[in-house]
């Protein structure tokens, strides 16, 4: 169990010597922002599992001390006792098996204080690497906060930046997925302009309710019944009423898009 225990501490230090050194293919600063905060939390880990073995074993050494005491104040009290029924209670072969159970008993001692000293030692070095990792984290964290130009005596909150940076990329995106959607809308409005002013036949009312963002009001007009009436049965009325359907349908699916993004906007 000693050597398992060597031979685990030689593999923990030698992993954390990887682990330290990291990517040869990235720059060192960016190795040691990658690897510390994993260091840290399998520091922290293999601290906890070490504590919980060393009261494991403190358990079992308490528990064999225990034993080895009861068995020499057993033996005591036959030695003191009257020697028929020491005789009777204790053959000669029990008591070469009592014997060899405190023997034992004494090795599994030793065993367990050589174990739990080298597992002291284990976790006294984790100790001191964790304190490293520790002050490697606090002069990265000074050397960020003097880059970002913060205060000295209050150091940035990179997660709360990193998150913030997040969210303005994702609203810039947004931002721009608007900008390219007017951009459009614009296009389509002056495309739409630039026919009705080719069209000689159309009257001034229908020309301005294409050309711009058709409100209730305009559209109740324009599908009431006298003017409904008014339009005669010819291929340019036909081709007017198609111009102001897809108008409409184009200044919904608009509407849509901007109440979606207005949504998203809103979850962040």
């Amino acid at each position: 169990m000693a050597n398992q225990l060597r031979e685990r501490h030689q593999s923990l230090k030698k992993k954390y010597r990887e682990l330290i050194d990291g990517d040869p293919s990235l720059p060192p600063e960016k190795r040691k922002q990658a690897n510390l905060a994993q260091l840290l939390s399998e520091a922290q880990d293999r601290n906890k599992h070490l504590g919980e073995e060393i009261g494991e074993l403190q358990q079992r050494l308490g528990e064999v001390q225990g034993d080895n005491k009861l068995l020499r104040m057993t033996i005591a009290k036959q030695r003191l006792g009257d020697d028929e029924v020491g005789a009777r209670h204790f053959a000669a072969h029990e008591r070469e098996d009592l014997v060899q159970q405190l023997e034992k008993a004494r090795e599994q001692i030793e065993t367990l204080r050589y174990d739990l000293q080298a597992a002291l030692d284990e976790l006294q070095d984790v100790k001191e690497e964790r304190s490293v990792y520790q002050d490697k984290s606090d002069r990265l964290n000074q050397e960020l906060n003097h880059v970002l130009g913060g205060h000295e005596n209050r150091i940035i909150d990179i997660d709360a930046l990193c998150m913030e940076n997040r969210y303005l990329q994702e609203r810039l995106k947004q931002l721009q997925e608007e900008v390219n959607l007017l951009k459009s809308s614009i296009t389509k409005y002056k495309n739409a302009l630039e026919r009705r002013k080719n069209s000689k036949t159309h009257s001034r009312s229908s020309s301005s309710a294409l050309t711009g963002v058709l409100s209730a009001k305009q559209v109740q007009e324009l599908l009431s019944e006298d003017h409904g009436c008014s339009l005669p049965a010819t291929p340019q009325s036909i081709s007017d009423l198609k111009s102001l359907a897809t108008a409409l349908l184009e200044t919904i699916h608009e509407k849509n898009m901007v109440i979606q993004h207005q949504r998203q906007t809103n979850n962040y």
